[in-house]
């Protein structure tokens, strides 16, 4: 029922999303005050950024809640404007917020809710490589928005692999454009260092961010719960279903900038997935990165499919999964 009314343009949609959302982040309200947020290092801008709100349990976990909707509309507005799915469909805004409230480890403002701001705005500039006139203005964009999501959250670094994978699929591979990537990822840094330069801080502090957030590889946490396992393998096994129906057949009647947006999407997955490597003991927190296109590639799964109960019967077991998972920890 929930998947074919969230395909419409209802006005009552909006009421109706901040609802389930309330009732999905409901445990995190209720139990705010277990909830604490390590910002020991990490990024700059994080570190300097919660260091305000980490003395005050229920505004961080109120903070991440207002910026999963903000985020929820703005993904939806992407995905929706670059006709991934239909441009009257809430289905994106929806999965996102579902799968972002899948992991009670995600209340509080950790690192992944700010870079996931730049990350979907990222999204949206690779969507419009293929239309715009002056490409490389588009690529630069791309490099500096990845590079402002890594001084949030250093595995974002990985991403820069999602610049060269658009250019190749866009077929726009050459010395420009990897310049102009290049250029615009190291752009924000540059004025870091010259900050670090100035107040006389040592760069040795920068670079030993890099190597305890950004290149800790294989160094994390991966000790995963029953319910980490049970929630993995469902979205798995969800996901595998809809990437058979869009890459190996859905695709095949549309445009070619369709296609190619849906590849970028797979590639954004694969990137995601691989930087997990990166994420040393924020292991949990990075599968918000993870989410975050397997979003995009499930909405647009439930809006080709006709089948309105194959449709159901997966976002329940999705739904089910989640909300027993939250009450088996209460």
């Amino acid at each position: 029922m929930l998947i074919g009314k969230f395909k419409t343009n209802h006005p009552f949609l909006f009421i109706l999303l901040f609802v389930i959302s309330i009732l999905l982040w409901l445990d995190s309200f209720m139990g705010y005050e277990s909830i604490t947020v390590d910002y020991e290092n990490y990024a700059p801008f994080y570190t300097i950024l919660v260091g305000f709100v980490n003395e005050y349990r229920f505004l961080s976990v109120l903070l991440s809640f207002l910026i999963m909707l903000a985020q929820a509309f703005m993904f939806n507005r992407v995905i929706a404007n670059k006709n991934l799915v239909d441009r009257n469909s809430f289905l994106p805004a929806l999965l996102f917020i579902v799968l972002m409230s899948s992991n009670p480890e995600f209340a509080g403002l950790h690192p992944v809710w700010l870079a996931n701001f730049f990350l979907i705005i990222t999204l949206d500039k690779i969507f419009d490589v293929f239309r715009e006139d002056d490409v490389f203005l588009e690529v630069f964009n791309v490099g500096l928005f990845i590079s402002l999501a890594s001084l949030f959250y250093m595995p974002a670094l990985g991403f820069i692999l999602l610049i060269i994978s658009a250019l190749i699929i866009y077929f726009l591979v050459n010395m420009r454009g990897i310049m102009a990537s290049v250029i615009g990822f190291v752009f924000p840094y540059i004025f870091l260092m010259l900050y670090y330069y100035w107040f006389d801080k040592p760069l040795n502090n920068l670079w030993s961010l890099f190597y305890f957030e950004g290149f800790s590889v294989l160094q994390g946490n991966w000790r995963l719960t029953t319910y980490d396992w049970i929630m993995l393998s469902v979205m798995g096994l969800v996901g595998l279903v809809a990437f058979f129906r869009i890459y190996l057949g859905g695709l095949r009647d549309k445009p070619i900038r369709i296609r190619k947006r849906f590849q970028v999407l797979l590639a954004y997955l694969l990137i995601a997935l691989v930087s997990w490597l990166m994420a040393g003991d924020m292991v949990s927190l990075h599968l918000g990165v993870v989410l975050l296109p397997l979003a995009a590639i499930l909405a647009g799964f439930f809006q080709e499919s006709k089948s309105r109960f194959w449709n159901e019967m997966l976002f329940s077991i999705i739904l089910v999964m989640i909300i027993a998972g939250k009450l088996s920890l209460l």
